[in-house]
């Protein structure tokens, strides 16, 4: 999975931009969001992955950074 064009696609209402290489990547969600019940949903969904990918999560209208780590 290319992580930051799929991203975008499977989340269009959450996601606003994905940024970063493929194994660490800068995700700003939109204002109505919540960055924790969205990092348990990408936890759920991306499970056993073959390679470790480090997500911070970030909503738009909030200052820092949430850090996920799919494996």
């Amino acid at each position: 999975m290319e992580f930051p064009h799929e991203l975008k696609e499977l989340f269009p209402n959450e996601i606003i931009e994905v940024r970063g290489n493929a194994e660490d990547l800068t995700v700003i969600l939109t204002g109505e969001t919540s960055v924790k019940n969205f990092a348990e949903v990408l936890k759920k969904r991306f499970k056993d992955l073959n390679d470790t990918y480090t997500l911070y999560l970030r909503n738009e209208n909030q200052e820092g950074f949430l850090e996920v780590i799919l494996e």
